[in-house]
């Protein structure tokens, strides 16, 4: 059987709201409010056209969001 992390691509993997927030270290509402104010931040896409559809975000963009954080304290 094959190792599941051979073939799974953070370019087409979707993970949630609190899955991103999660990832860059930041409680769900620093999230959003990060999401509002900063550029570089990964805005989402919503799953469908309601105003409750849930909203998210492609975990390679995640990854270079955390790359960018982790540059701006470093300098």
């Amino acid at each position: 059987m094959q190792d599941i992390n051979q073939w799974l691509d953070p370019k087409y993997v979707q993970i949630s709201r609190k899955e991103a927030a999660r990832i860059i270290g930041r409680s769900p509402t620093e999230f959003d409010r990060l999401r509002k104010t900063d550029s570089d931040c990964p805005k989402g896409f919503k799953t469908g056209d309601s105003r409750g559809a849930p909203v998210l975000f492609r975990l390679s963009e995640v990854y270079r969001y955390s790359e960018v954080l982790m540059e701006r304290a470093q300098a």
